[in-house]
């Protein structure tokens, strides 16, 4: 205040004006870094894609079980629906912790990405899906003979639909080293 004061009765309001500008944007730049700077070492992102991979590629090994039981016992039933609600979540899950470690790195290209997974793969297409198997299980359950195919047919391009979210995510890696 007495800064002012000074500058007012000396004719330098201008000079102070820019200092008290000067000293709120380095306070800002120090509190969010730009994009340019990464706040996390190089290594972070690439531990986070490793993860990811790391639950797609589980998807894909605890579904492969599936290929060889019937879908019309009601405990595979119970186990098959528990497999996708779970894959959707976990993949939601580090689809957002990735998207953290990207953001952080400053890389936003790859942020969009993972957001993309994490929101559109995970958490909008888990509801459709999971509404689907209950459908067509309900619709076994009633006599549709034709619902256990249609089970499959879910089965099958969840399968298809992870192998290529792996085969997209596992192409970016060199892109991120």
């Amino acid at each position: 205040m007495s800064d002012r004061r000074d500058a007012v009765s000396s004719g330098n309001s201008t000079k102070v004006v820019d200092a008290r500008c000067e000293r709120i944007r380095y306070a800002l730049s120090q509190l969010c870094k730009l994009p340019g700077k990464p706040m996390v070492p190089d290594f972070v992102p690439l531990y986070a894609i490793i993860i990811v991979l790391f639950s797609l590629t589980y998807f894909s090994m605890a579904s492969i079980s599936f290929l060889f039981v019937r879908l019309d016992v009601p405990e595979v039933w119970r186990l098959f629906r528990g497999l996708f609600d779970t894959y959707f979540w976990v993949v939601g899950f580090t689809g957002l912790v990735a998207t953290a470690a990207f953001a952080a790195s400053g890389r936003m290209a790859f942020t969009a990405g993972m957001l993309l997974l994490a929101a559109a793969t995970a958490m909008a297409m888990r509801s459709t899906v999971l509404q689907r198997i209950d459908a067509q299980q309900t619709a076994w359950r009633s006599g549709d003979t034709a619902a256990m195919r249609q089970l499959r047919l879910i089965h099958w391009g969840g399968m298809l639909a992870n192998i290529l979210v792996i085969a997209t995510i596992a192409s970016s890696v060199p892109f991120i080293l």
